[in-house]
Protein backbone atom coordinates (compact mmCIF):
# COMPACT_ATOMS: atom_id res chain seq x y z
CA UNK A 1 0.00 0.00 0.00
CA UNK A 2 2.53 2.45 0.98
CA UNK A 3 4.11 1.81 -2.77
CA UNK A 4 1.26 2.65 -3.96
CA UNK A 5 0.99 5.78 -2.11
CA UNK A 6 4.46 6.89 -3.21
CA UNK A 7 3.91 5.76 -7.00
CA UNK A 8 0.73 7.80 -7.59
CA UNK A 9 2.44 10.90 -5.76
CA UNK A 10 5.17 10.70 -8.00
CA UNK A 11 2.55 10.64 -11.29
CA UNK A 12 0.83 14.11 -9.59
CA UNK A 13 4.04 15.60 -9.79
CA UNK A 14 5.56 14.97 -12.88
CA UNK A 15 2.27 15.75 -14.50
CA UNK A 16 2.15 18.91 -12.76
CA UNK A 17 5.51 20.17 -13.45
CA UNK A 18 4.79 19.41 -17.02
CA UNK A 19 2.06 21.11 -17.20
CA UNK A 20 3.25 24.25 -15.48
CA UNK A 21 6.61 24.11 -18.01
CA UNK A 22 4.18 24.35 -20.88
CA UNK A 23 2.85 26.93 -19.89
CA UNK A 24 5.91 28.96 -19.04
CA UNK A 25 6.74 28.68 -22.88
CA UNK A 26 4.23 32.22 -23.06
CA UNK A 27 5.16 33.65 -19.52
CA UNK A 28 5.45 37.66 -19.84
CA UNK A 29 4.59 37.63 -23.02
CA UNK A 30 7.96 35.48 -24.38
CA UNK A 31 7.38 32.45 -27.21
CA UNK A 32 10.15 30.75 -25.95
CA UNK A 33 9.77 28.32 -28.75
CA UNK A 34 9.64 31.12 -31.65
CA UNK A 35 12.25 33.04 -29.83
CA UNK A 36 15.41 33.37 -31.50
CA UNK A 37 18.68 32.76 -30.19
CA UNK A 38 20.34 35.78 -31.68
CA UNK A 39 19.07 38.75 -33.04
CA UNK A 40 21.27 41.42 -35.42
CA UNK A 41 20.56 44.96 -34.48
CA UNK A 42 19.62 47.11 -37.66
CA UNK A 43 19.59 50.92 -37.49
CA UNK A 44 16.98 52.91 -35.40
CA UNK A 45 17.19 49.54 -32.83
CA UNK A 46 17.27 50.42 -28.84
CA UNK A 47 17.81 48.02 -25.94
CA UNK A 48 14.49 49.25 -24.46
CA UNK A 49 12.87 48.29 -27.77
CA UNK A 50 14.40 45.18 -28.35
CA UNK A 51 13.60 43.87 -24.88
CA UNK A 52 9.62 44.39 -25.46
CA UNK A 53 9.34 43.01 -28.96
CA UNK A 54 10.95 39.72 -27.81
CA UNK A 55 10.49 39.61 -24.12
CA UNK A 56 7.46 41.30 -23.79
CA UNK A 57 8.86 43.85 -21.29
CA UNK A 58 10.63 46.94 -22.42
CA UNK A 59 12.01 47.02 -18.40
CA UNK A 60 13.78 44.26 -19.20
CA UNK A 61 16.83 45.95 -21.29
CA UNK A 62 19.17 45.92 -18.11
CA UNK A 63 18.75 42.15 -18.14
CA UNK A 64 19.59 41.75 -21.91
CA UNK A 65 22.71 44.22 -21.44
CA UNK A 66 23.98 41.96 -18.77
CA UNK A 67 23.96 39.06 -20.80
CA UNK A 68 25.44 40.88 -23.69
CA UNK A 69 28.44 42.39 -21.74
CA UNK A 70 30.26 43.19 -25.19
CA UNK A 71 27.94 46.42 -25.16
CA UNK A 72 29.61 49.55 -22.82
CA UNK A 73 27.11 51.67 -23.05
CA UNK A 74 23.59 50.59 -23.14
CA UNK A 75 22.56 53.97 -24.89
CA UNK A 76 24.62 52.92 -27.95
CA UNK A 77 24.18 50.12 -29.61
CA UNK A 78 25.05 49.73 -33.35
CA UNK A 79 23.87 47.95 -36.68
CA UNK A 80 25.28 44.88 -37.19
CA UNK A 81 26.02 43.71 -33.86
CA UNK A 82 24.27 40.74 -32.88
CA UNK A 83 22.01 40.31 -28.99
CA UNK A 84 22.13 36.88 -27.82
CA UNK A 85 19.38 36.40 -25.16
CA UNK A 86 17.72 32.74 -25.52
CA UNK A 87 19.30 31.06 -22.85
CA UNK A 88 19.14 34.20 -20.74
CA UNK A 89 15.29 34.15 -20.78
CA UNK A 90 15.10 30.05 -20.86
CA UNK A 91 17.27 30.27 -17.70
CA UNK A 92 15.11 32.99 -15.89
CA UNK A 93 12.02 31.45 -16.84
CA UNK A 94 12.56 28.02 -15.85
CA UNK A 95 14.44 29.53 -12.30
CA UNK A 96 10.91 31.87 -11.72
CA UNK A 97 7.92 29.96 -12.81
CA UNK A 98 9.01 25.80 -12.48
CA UNK A 99 8.03 24.57 -8.82
CA UNK A 100 10.27 22.53 -6.77
CA UNK A 101 9.16 19.06 -6.44
CA UNK A 102 9.17 19.53 -2.69
CA UNK A 103 6.57 21.48 -2.74
CA UNK A 104 4.39 18.64 -4.22
CA UNK A 105 6.01 15.84 -2.25
CA UNK A 106 5.08 17.75 1.25
CA UNK A 107 1.04 17.44 -0.06
CA UNK A 108 1.80 13.62 -1.22
CA UNK A 109 0.76 11.04 1.23
CA UNK A 110 4.42 10.06 1.63
CA UNK A 111 6.46 10.25 4.48
CA UNK A 112 8.10 13.42 5.26
CA UNK A 113 11.73 13.87 4.52
CA UNK A 114 14.21 14.01 7.32
CA UNK A 115 15.40 17.78 7.74
CA UNK A 116 18.21 18.97 5.78
CA UNK A 117 20.58 20.74 7.33
CA UNK A 118 20.83 24.77 6.36
CA UNK A 119 23.43 25.91 4.09
CA UNK A 120 26.47 27.51 5.39
CA UNK A 121 26.25 31.30 4.90
CA UNK A 122 28.06 32.56 1.98
CA UNK A 123 31.47 34.57 3.70
CA UNK A 124 31.25 38.34 2.48
CA UNK A 125 32.87 39.19 -0.69
CA UNK A 126 36.37 40.61 -0.33
CA UNK A 127 36.27 44.36 -0.63
CA UNK A 128 37.13 46.44 -3.47
CA UNK A 129 39.41 48.28 -1.71
CA UNK A 130 41.35 47.21 1.23
CA UNK A 131 43.26 49.63 3.64
CA UNK A 132 46.09 47.36 4.02
CA UNK A 133 46.88 47.69 0.21
CA UNK A 134 46.44 50.42 -2.45
CA UNK A 135 42.84 51.47 -3.04
CA UNK A 136 43.24 50.96 -6.56
CA UNK A 137 43.49 46.97 -7.89
CA UNK A 138 45.85 46.11 -10.18
CA UNK A 139 43.37 44.56 -12.55
CA UNK A 140 41.12 47.73 -12.68
CA UNK A 141 44.09 49.93 -13.43
CA UNK A 142 45.98 47.75 -15.94
CA UNK A 143 43.94 45.09 -16.83
CA UNK A 144 45.07 41.32 -16.28
CA UNK A 145 47.62 41.00 -19.47
CA UNK A 146 49.30 44.31 -18.57
CA UNK A 147 50.52 44.64 -15.45
CA UNK A 148 53.32 42.81 -13.33
CA UNK A 149 53.35 42.13 -9.50
CA UNK A 150 52.62 45.00 -7.51
CA UNK A 151 56.48 46.71 -6.76
CA UNK A 152 57.15 46.73 -3.38
CA UNK A 153 60.93 48.22 -3.49
CA UNK A 154 59.52 51.40 -3.88
CA UNK A 155 56.99 53.09 -1.96
CA UNK A 156 55.66 56.04 -3.83
CA UNK A 157 54.94 53.18 -6.86
CA UNK A 158 51.42 51.53 -7.00
CA UNK A 159 51.53 49.44 -9.79
CA UNK A 160 54.06 48.57 -13.30
CA UNK A 161 53.42 47.80 -16.76
CA UNK A 162 54.65 45.48 -18.73
CA UNK A 163 55.21 48.07 -21.01
CA UNK A 164 54.09 51.41 -21.62
CA UNK A 165 50.52 52.39 -23.02
CA UNK A 166 48.60 55.47 -23.67
CA UNK A 167 46.55 56.68 -20.86
CA UNK A 168 43.38 56.48 -22.62
CA UNK A 169 42.49 55.40 -26.33
CA UNK A 170 40.94 57.49 -29.29
CA UNK A 171 37.92 55.92 -28.99
CA UNK A 172 37.26 56.24 -24.80
CA UNK A 173 38.02 59.95 -25.46
CA UNK A 174 35.19 60.27 -28.15
CA UNK A 175 32.79 58.92 -25.63
CA UNK A 176 33.89 62.02 -23.73
CA UNK A 177 32.07 65.50 -24.02
CA UNK A 178 32.49 68.48 -21.67
CA UNK A 179 30.29 71.76 -20.27
CA UNK A 180 29.91 74.79 -21.54
CA UNK A 181 27.77 78.14 -20.86
CA UNK A 182 24.58 78.24 -23.25
CA UNK A 183 26.32 81.62 -24.53
CA UNK A 184 29.25 79.99 -25.52
CA UNK A 185 27.27 77.25 -27.43
CA UNK A 186 28.40 77.44 -31.19
CA UNK A 187 26.53 79.20 -33.87
CA UNK A 188 27.83 76.82 -36.96
CA UNK A 189 25.08 74.07 -38.04
CA UNK A 190 24.55 71.38 -40.46
CA UNK A 191 22.66 72.95 -43.50
CA UNK A 192 22.27 69.40 -45.60
CA UNK A 193 22.48 65.93 -45.87
CA UNK A 194 23.59 64.31 -49.00
CA UNK A 195 21.11 61.84 -51.11
CA UNK A 196 17.76 63.40 -49.54
CA UNK A 197 19.06 61.62 -46.59
CA UNK A 198 16.87 62.78 -43.17
CA UNK A 199 19.85 62.03 -40.52
CA UNK A 200 23.13 60.62 -41.22
CA UNK A 201 25.37 58.35 -39.80
CA UNK A 202 28.76 56.87 -40.19
CA UNK A 203 30.10 57.35 -44.15
CA UNK A 204 27.15 59.69 -44.90
CA UNK A 205 28.43 63.16 -46.09
CA UNK A 206 26.49 66.48 -44.36
CA UNK A 207 27.07 70.04 -45.29
CA UNK A 208 28.11 72.84 -42.76
CA UNK A 209 27.78 76.42 -42.93
CA UNK A 210 31.14 77.43 -42.44
CA UNK A 211 33.88 77.49 -45.00
CA UNK A 212 37.14 79.29 -46.82
CA UNK A 213 35.91 82.43 -44.93
CA UNK A 214 35.80 80.99 -41.62
CA UNK A 215 39.35 79.43 -41.86
CA UNK A 216 38.20 75.60 -42.75
CA UNK A 217 40.40 73.51 -44.45
CA UNK A 218 40.38 69.96 -46.47
CA UNK A 219 41.11 67.76 -43.68
CA UNK A 220 39.82 69.49 -40.59
CA UNK A 221 38.24 68.16 -38.06
CA UNK A 222 34.45 68.88 -36.50
CA UNK A 223 32.09 67.38 -34.63
CA UNK A 224 28.34 67.43 -34.25
CA UNK A 225 27.22 67.80 -30.80
CA UNK A 226 24.07 67.64 -28.75
CA UNK A 227 22.79 69.35 -25.94
CA UNK A 228 22.27 67.79 -22.60
CA UNK A 229 21.22 68.86 -19.27
CA UNK A 230 21.79 71.85 -16.95
CA UNK A 231 24.37 71.67 -14.63
CA UNK A 232 24.68 73.25 -11.46
CA UNK A 233 26.90 72.84 -8.41
CA UNK A 234 25.37 70.70 -5.90
CA UNK A 235 26.92 72.02 -3.09
CA UNK A 236 26.90 75.92 -4.17
CA UNK A 237 23.92 75.96 -6.56
CA UNK A 238 26.03 77.69 -8.86
CA UNK A 239 25.13 77.41 -12.42
CA UNK A 240 28.05 75.99 -14.67
CA UNK A 241 26.15 75.30 -17.98
CA UNK A 242 25.13 72.30 -19.73
CA UNK A 243 26.57 69.01 -20.71
CA UNK A 244 27.55 68.97 -24.27
CA UNK A 245 27.79 65.09 -26.15
CA UNK A 246 29.51 64.58 -29.36
CA UNK A 247 27.13 62.72 -31.82
CA UNK A 248 29.36 62.24 -34.82
CA UNK A 249 33.05 63.42 -35.86
CA UNK A 250 33.64 64.22 -39.59
CA UNK A 251 36.32 65.00 -41.59
CA UNK A 252 36.05 67.68 -44.25
CA UNK A 253 36.43 66.45 -47.98
CA UNK A 254 35.85 69.82 -49.49
CA UNK A 255 35.35 73.66 -48.88
CA UNK A 256 33.66 76.48 -50.38
CA UNK A 257 33.85 80.13 -49.61
CA UNK A 258 30.88 79.85 -47.12
CA UNK A 259 30.12 75.85 -46.77
CA UNK A 260 31.81 72.56 -46.90
CA UNK A 261 31.10 68.91 -47.20
CA UNK A 262 32.60 66.61 -44.35
CA UNK A 263 32.50 62.44 -44.09
CA UNK A 264 31.11 60.95 -41.10
CA UNK A 265 34.01 59.20 -39.72
CA UNK A 266 32.56 58.43 -36.11
CA UNK A 267 29.15 58.10 -34.78
CA UNK A 268 27.26 57.16 -32.14
CA UNK A 269 23.95 59.12 -32.53
CA UNK A 270 22.60 60.12 -35.69
CA UNK A 271 23.07 63.31 -37.21
CA UNK A 272 19.79 65.91 -38.34
CA UNK A 273 20.57 69.35 -40.00
CA UNK A 274 20.55 72.06 -37.76
CA UNK A 275 22.93 69.80 -35.11
CA UNK A 276 25.50 72.52 -33.71
CA UNK A 277 29.25 71.77 -35.17
CA UNK A 278 32.54 72.38 -34.15
CA UNK A 279 35.98 72.14 -34.59
CA UNK A 280 36.76 69.28 -32.78
CA UNK A 281 40.85 67.72 -31.55
CA UNK A 282 41.18 64.14 -30.69
CA UNK A 283 43.51 63.03 -27.79
CA UNK A 284 44.75 59.96 -26.74
CA UNK A 285 46.57 60.79 -23.68
CA UNK A 286 50.13 60.54 -22.72
CA UNK A 287 51.45 57.41 -22.86
CA UNK A 288 53.06 56.32 -19.54
CA UNK A 289 54.91 52.95 -17.60
CA UNK A 290 53.25 52.62 -13.82
CA UNK A 291 50.75 54.48 -11.50
CA UNK A 292 52.40 56.06 -8.76
CA UNK A 293 51.08 57.69 -5.87
CA UNK A 294 49.84 61.55 -6.17
CA UNK A 295 52.16 63.98 -5.06
CA UNK A 296 49.52 66.69 -4.80
CA UNK A 297 46.11 66.37 -2.80
CA UNK A 298 43.46 66.84 -5.00
CA UNK A 299 39.49 66.43 -3.73
CA UNK A 300 35.78 67.35 -5.89
CA UNK A 301 32.68 66.63 -6.24
CA UNK A 302 30.71 64.90 -8.92
CA UNK A 303 29.04 67.59 -11.15
CA UNK A 304 27.05 65.42 -13.75
CA UNK A 305 26.83 62.43 -15.88
CA UNK A 306 27.02 62.50 -19.32
CA UNK A 307 23.85 60.55 -20.53
CA UNK A 308 20.45 60.56 -18.54
CA UNK A 309 20.64 57.10 -16.89
CA UNK A 310 18.76 55.21 -14.52
CA UNK A 311 22.35 54.14 -12.77
CA UNK A 312 25.68 54.44 -13.29
CA UNK A 313 27.67 51.82 -14.85
CA UNK A 314 31.18 50.93 -15.41
CA UNK A 315 32.52 52.67 -18.54
CA UNK A 316 29.89 55.05 -18.35
CA UNK A 317 31.19 59.26 -18.00
CA UNK A 318 30.70 61.63 -15.45
CA UNK A 319 31.87 65.14 -14.54
CA UNK A 320 34.48 66.73 -11.71
CA UNK A 321 34.32 69.65 -10.91
CA UNK A 322 38.12 69.83 -10.76
CA UNK A 323 40.08 71.01 -14.11
CA UNK A 324 43.23 71.67 -15.31
CA UNK A 325 43.75 74.36 -12.96
CA UNK A 326 43.45 72.64 -9.73
CA UNK A 327 46.21 70.63 -11.07
CA UNK A 328 44.64 67.57 -12.56
CA UNK A 329 45.76 65.41 -15.26
CA UNK A 330 44.51 63.17 -18.00
CA UNK A 331 44.52 59.62 -16.25
CA UNK A 332 44.73 60.56 -13.02
CA UNK A 333 42.72 58.24 -10.64
CA UNK A 334 39.87 59.28 -8.29
CA UNK A 335 38.23 57.05 -5.63
CA UNK A 336 34.53 58.08 -5.04
CA UNK A 337 33.21 58.28 -2.06
CA UNK A 338 29.34 59.18 -0.25
CA UNK A 339 28.50 62.64 -0.41
CA UNK A 340 26.81 62.10 3.22
CA UNK A 341 29.43 59.98 4.65
CA UNK A 342 32.26 59.12 5.41
CA UNK A 343 33.47 56.22 7.84
CA UNK A 344 32.62 52.86 9.07
CA UNK A 345 33.34 51.42 12.37
CA UNK A 346 36.97 50.83 11.62
CA UNK A 347 37.03 54.70 11.19
CA UNK A 348 38.09 53.71 6.71
CA UNK A 349 35.43 55.54 4.62
CA UNK A 350 33.31 53.74 2.46
CA UNK A 351 34.52 53.81 -1.45
CA UNK A 352 31.72 53.34 -3.79
CA UNK A 353 34.14 53.02 -6.75
CA UNK A 354 36.49 54.66 -8.81
CA UNK A 355 36.69 57.14 -11.85
CA UNK A 356 39.95 58.02 -14.11
CA UNK A 357 40.38 61.48 -15.86
CA UNK A 358 39.70 61.44 -19.65
CA UNK A 359 39.03 64.91 -21.01
CA UNK A 360 40.34 67.36 -18.70
CA UNK A 361 39.76 70.74 -19.15
CA UNK A 362 40.32 74.02 -16.85
CA UNK A 363 37.53 74.23 -14.67
CA UNK A 364 35.85 70.86 -14.99
CA UNK A 365 37.06 66.87 -16.22
CA UNK A 366 35.08 64.46 -18.07
CA UNK A 367 36.12 61.32 -16.33
CA UNK A 368 35.09 57.55 -16.89
CA UNK A 369 34.01 54.91 -14.24
CA UNK A 370 36.81 52.03 -14.01
CA UNK A 371 34.97 49.61 -11.14
CA UNK A 372 32.24 50.23 -8.79
CA UNK A 373 31.70 48.50 -5.45
CA UNK A 374 27.79 47.97 -5.90
CA UNK A 375 26.32 51.06 -4.46
CA UNK A 376 25.81 53.85 -6.88
CA UNK A 377 27.08 56.51 -7.94
CA UNK A 378 25.12 60.43 -7.31
CA UNK A 379 25.84 63.57 -8.55
CA UNK A 380 27.31 65.38 -5.41
CA UNK A 381 29.47 62.25 -4.35
CA UNK A 382 33.09 62.73 -3.80
CA UNK A 383 36.02 61.98 -5.27
CA UNK A 384 39.68 61.79 -4.06
CA UNK A 385 42.73 61.84 -6.24
CA UNK A 386 44.82 58.64 -5.03
CA UNK A 387 46.91 57.53 -8.12
CA UNK A 388 49.09 59.59 -11.03
CA UNK A 389 49.99 58.12 -14.48
CA UNK A 390 54.49 57.79 -14.62
CA UNK A 391 54.43 59.56 -18.20
CA UNK A 392 57.21 58.72 -20.17
CA UNK A 393 58.78 60.06 -23.36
Amino acid sequence: MKREFITIALIIVVTAVAAIAQQAVTTAGIDLENLPEKYLIVKGDTLWDISERFLGDPLKWPEVWKQNDYIINPHLIFPGDTIRFRAMVQTALETETMPKVEEFVEKAPVVEPEPVEPPKPVPEPQPLFSPAAPLISEASMTGSTDSEEMVSDDPNMVAKLRQPKNVFTEKVFLRTGFITQVTDLPKNKIIDIEDGKRSATKFDIVVIDAGKNNGVKVDDIFAAISVGDRVKHPDTGKKLGVVVRVKSVMKVISVGDEKSRCLVVENFDPMEKDDLIMPYRISTGPRFDAWVKPDVSIKGTILAVHEPMLSVHVNDILYLDKGSVDGVRPGDRFVIFERTDSTNTTGQKNPLGEVQAINVMTNETAVIVVSLKGEHIEIGDRAELHARCRVVN
